[in-house]
């Protein structure tokens, strides 16, 4: 299952979540696949937000799903 990880403040997109990895995506086709936790840096308003693990999803963590939307 896929889900979007965006900027907690301004909702701009920060990646993709598939499975148990994270992935980004910039200009001029430069894509990566990462594991989580990760840590970004919003590009539009500089907000620093975080995303834990697929697991910790998984147990009902509020704070961690309210970055995840479908």
């Amino acid at each position: 299952m896929k889900h979007q990880w965006r900027c907690r403040r301004c909702g701009k997109l920060l990646g993709i979540v598939e499975q148990n990895r994270l992935h980004i995506q910039f200009a001029r086709g430069h894509q990566y696949f990462v594991g989580m936790p990760a840590t970004s840096v919003c590009r539009g308003c500089k907000t620093l937000n975080e995303l834990a693990t697929d697991q910790e999803l998984r147990k009902g963590n509020t704070n961690i799903q309210s970055q995840l939307q479908n």
